[in-house]
């Protein structure tokens, strides 16, 4: 029962641009909102920790993703996904897309609370598209999540950042 519904996966990979535009683009959107709210306000520290913990947080999931314990669903089906979404590497876990929602929803929730509750709703259709697409296990999400989450807590404990105000 738990084993089916963490390798859960949808009949039919989704052709849904509005759920494309979430699980894909959505997120390059918070990073460069993020990034612009950080130079205009002259947040400059803020903007250096966000991108030195994506960069590092594209190095370990790279690393992880070399080691990953099982392939995309679309490759284990035999099935290709839209050719608009572009190639993908073979490992599925973990998902970085979801890893990478856990560090830009720390610094929302930092910054400003109010867009922390707006970007909740699409960080999380970020993830459901990633499975509806066939890209992801749902495993791999919770685990892409759990590293962000481990990774954040690692950041704020050596930099001396507050998790929680």
């Amino acid at each position: 029962m738990i084993n089916n519904l963490l390798f859960w996966q949808p009949a039919h990979p989704s052709e849904s641009l509005l759920m494309f535009f979430f699980s894909h683009w959505f997120l390059w959107i918070l990073f460069f909102g993020l990034s612009l709210f950080f130079l205009i306000k002259k947040r400059f520290k803020s903007f250096s920790s966000f991108w030195l913990l994506l960069v590092f947080s594209e190095i370990l999931h790279t690393l992880l993703k070399t080691f990953s314990p099982w392939d995309r669903p679309f490759i284990n089906e035999g099935t290709i996904p839209p050719q608009w979404i572009g190639s993908y590497s073979q490992g599925s876990f973990p998902s970085g897309h979801a890893f990478r929602s856990v560090i830009v929803m720390f610094f929302l929730w930092r910054e400003n609370r109010k867009l922390f509750w707006i970007g909740l709703p699409a960080v999380l259709l970020v993830s459901v598209g990633r499975v509806v697409f066939k890209l992801h296990y749902p495993i791999d999400i919770l685990g892409g999540f759990a590293i962000g989450v481990v990774t954040v807590f690692l950041f704020s404990k050596l930099t001396g950042k507050k998790l929680l105000d």
